[in-house]
């Protein structure tokens, strides 16, 4: 964690009630400008964002409809819309029945829509030449059909050009049974020149399948691959990963020159990735000789496992070699997890500034979002002068159920905790009855942070002197510490399994602000000496 992280948290207990978390909130405080919006209820969500710049000058954005009320099973359906003052206001332009999944692109003047026509459906293109009003109608592999074997997957990724050609990213299902784990990275390519909606343009690169048994055993999934032209001039599919752990990861497929083939490397081709458990979208800026990212990471305050479910934190993110990457700027955060999502991020340059639509789950006066993932809203978003933003620069961390402690050793500062006392017996956790048993002595009639179970916390300590700071979880927790020192000590509550509490140690200087690392249904609890 950063001394600007920190910084940020600190920050945010001053501010706390600047921005609303109750559960109902009106739709002008949504982050962003709303280009659409489609309540829960409806049981239609919003997914699969897309942005293009026409050459006039005009963006146009577009989203499809997912849920159990949609036809995203049949012919799912896209909503394309218009802006004329730079993302300001939006106006729907058209609606497209049978596209899923699909990207916005403008090349030798047209505006394209490619992706599949349903969820695991055909791959389809059409071209717009009056800014997404009118499309082609792609009714055989001469106007628009590229693929209709069926079963591809994918979301809104980038169509680049390198060696002459164009390049977009897909997956292929097969067998086509369950989500994720029988997806084949693959690629689709066009020359420059050639007829876009003519299937016989386009070549596939033949799938590649995966293995559960890589990157540790801990591989749910590849999918939603980025083409990018590494540093050395290659071509390369880097896609997102479905891990059990909270340390994210993505992966670098390489493809070959021809276009056919893809080829991957276990052992060397998975990196570290923040964000890398849910879609993101990578493109390389010439003037910063930068790659950049927007990406959902996982704050540290809500790390925990199956971090492709936590999407309330969104970053801008850089890398100058696709291996090595760093958190530039929180760009938009809530605290709240559950109901509250940042997601599937589709971005352009746009000068100095990156131009990008979002899918948001968020508070809007209605019940709000079904959950974090079947989002409510798609906005429009402008961060300026990107290249220029460092960590100082994210927006606050704020939580208007702040609270701040002091002893004589440590602040304590946060939401989701209170001070309790620590005693043979004492009630564990606000929400329960469960009860603390073999308590060890140095603790006895101590204090420490009790919070609800199954319920995330924020706990940030700040030391005033030299000085060692005690939590205690689980030992199955012992991985999301990092480097806290596991003691011997133990102790436990009195739930059907009495399960066991261990006691981990960490050495503070004076000053030294640490956040507590939360994850599974105890959380972290800080233990303060008697």
């Amino acid at each position: 964690m950063t001394t600007h992280n920190i910084r940020l948290l600190l920050a945010a207990w001053a501010v706390g009630s600047a921005l609303a978390c109750a559960a109902q909130q009106p739709p002008d405080r949504v982050p962003g400008v709303v280009i659409d919006h489609i309540p829960a209820s409806t049981g239609i969500y919003i997914g699969s964002p897309s942005i293009a710049v026409l050459p006039n000058g005009d963006y146009v954005a577009s989203h499809d409809h997912f849920g159990p009320k949609s036809t995203e099973h049949k012919s799912a359906l896209t909503a394309v819309f218009r802006s004329a003052d730079r993302g300001k206001t939006w106006k729907k332009v058209s609606e497209v029945d049978g596209a899923f999944w699909n990207s916005l692109f403008v090349h030798r003047d047209a505006l394209y829509l490619l992706g599949p026509d349903r969820h695991h459906g055909n791959i389809l293109i059409r071209r717009s030449t009056d800014g997404g009003k009118t499309w082609t109608s792609p009714t055989s592999s001469t106007t628009g059909m590229l693929r209709d074997t069926g079963e591809y997957h994918c979301a809104p990724m980038p169509v680049i050009e390198h060696a002459g050609r164009l390049w977009r990213a897909f997956e292929w299902r097969h067998p086509p049974i369950a989500w994720g784990i029988n997806y084949r990275a693959t690629m689709l390519s066009a020359p420059v020149d050639a007829d876009l909606i003519n299937a016989a343009s386009w070549t596939l690169a033949e799938p590649l399948p995966s293995d559960r048994l890589w990157n540790g055993g801990d591989m749910g999934a590849w999918l939603e691959g980025n083409a990018v032209v590494t540093p050395a001039g290659e071509l390369v599919d880097i896609l997102r990963v479905q891990t059990r752990s909270p340390d994210e990861k993505a992966a670098i497929v390489r493809v070959s020159a021809d276009g056919k083939k893809m080829s991957f490397d276990p052992a060397t081709g998975f990196v570290n990735f923040p964000g890398g458990a849910k879609k993101f979208t990578i493109r390389f800026d010439p003037q910063s000789k930068l790659y950049w990212s927007l990406a959902s990471i996982v704050h540290e305050r809500h790390r925990a496992n199956n971090p492709g479910g936590i999407r309330n934190t969104l970053a801008l993110t850089c890398s100058p070699d696709l291996t090595n990457w760093t958190i530039r700027c929180i760009l938009l955060y809530h605290p709240e997890v559950k109901k509250h999502g940042f997601q599937y991020v589709d971005w352009l340059f746009d000068g100095d500034d990156i131009i990008a639509a979002c899918r948001t789950a968020y508070d809007d006066g209605l019940g709000g979002a079904h959950n974090n993932h079947d989002a409510n809203f798609l906005t429009f978003h402008r961060i300026a002068n990107f290249r220029r933003l460092i960590m100082s620069d994210s927006v606050p961390l704020i939580s208007s159920a702040a609270s701040r402690h002091e002893t004589a050793d440590f602040t304590i500062a946060g939401t989701g905790f209170e001070i309790a006392k620590l005693n043979e017996g004492g009630v564990a956790f606000s929400n329960r009855n469960y009860i603390w048993q073999n308590l060890p002595k140095d603790f006895l009639s101590g204090r420490y942070t009790r919070t609800a179970g199954g319920e995330s916390a924020m706990i940030v300590v700040r030391a005033k002197r030299d000085i060692t700071l005690h939590v205690a979880t689980t030992p199955a927790q012992e991985k999301t510490l990092g480097d806290w020192q596991k003691t011997d000590a133990f102790f436990n509550y009195t739930d059907k399994g009495k399960t066991k509490m261990a006691v981990f140690t960490r050495a503070l200087k004076s000053n030294q602000e640490v956040i507590v690392p939360q994850s599974g249904w105890t959380g972290t609890l800080v233990l303060l000496r008697p």
